[in-house]
């Protein structure tokens, strides 16, 4: 996987921020980011970190993961061996057990994307991923500049590697759940993750442009003031 600093000041609070699938920084342009650094991870073709996590987290004070789709089980992988260093988890749209019929994305609805992906099922998938047409548009201005190739071979990864996991073993404190997502469903995200860490949101599978800064997103998650 590749990860990529979008804000480092140096500062004493980190974001981890792992990625959705086919996606790189370019969509996350519009939010601003003012009291955190800000490490994401995306592109997952391996699992491999640049960063050494362990001594990484040291250095600050307080470390948040935020994880989003198909992220939410790579942040599960890569941090559960340091969930004690964790000030919170938030998990927005995804689930630890990602391609499952009942807690996720359905299987045959996950092979069927990669066997017909291309140009065409990109933009359709950014449609159904937005919902909205006012929001797409604004996605497609900064959607990601990652090719068709890579994308599926991140799909197919992902495909390989993912193996579901219980709630009971989930790092995550918070949840974000999309009243209308067609991504990874709605009703299979609220059937694993029940009602305890929920909080249930209307909009889409790409929630981010509802807040205008990483701030606002926790915030809002976790009732303080940004």
């Amino acid at each position: 996987m590749r990860s990529k600093w979008l804000r480092r000041k140096k500062g004493d609070r980190l974001i981890l921020f792992c990625n959705g699938w086919g996606m790189d920084e370019t969509p996350f342009i519009p939010l601003k980011c003012h009291g955190w650094d800000l490490l994401m991870f995306h592109d997952y073709q391996d699992m491999s970190v640049e960063e050494d996590l362990s001594a990484l987290l040291k250095q600050y004070r307080e470390t948040v993961l935020l994880s989003w789709s198909m992220g939410v089980w790579v942040g599960q992988q890569l941090l559960y061996p340091l969930r004690q260093r964790l000030s919170a988890a938030l998990a927005i749209n995804g689930t630890i057990s990602p391609v499952d019929d009942h807690f996720g994305i359905p299987g045959d609805v996950f092979r069927a994307t990669l066997e017909a992906f291309d140009e065409k099922q990109r933009l359709r998938f950014y449609n159904q991923m937005c919902g909205k047409r006012v929001l797409t548009k604004k996605f497609l201005l900064h959607q990601p500049r990652r090719s068709v190739e890579s994308q599926r071979g991140e799909l197919e990864f992902l495909l390989e590697q993912t193996t579901p996991e219980p709630r009971e073993r989930s790092i995550y404190d918070t949840v974000f759940v999309a009243d209308r997502d067609y991504i990874m469903p709605t009703d299979n995200q609220l059937r694993f993750w029940g009602e305890e860490r929920v909080r249930l949101l209307r909009g889409s599978h790409f929630l981010f442009y509802a807040y205008s800064s990483w701030d606002e997103m926790l915030a809002a998650a976790y009732d303080v003031q940004c």
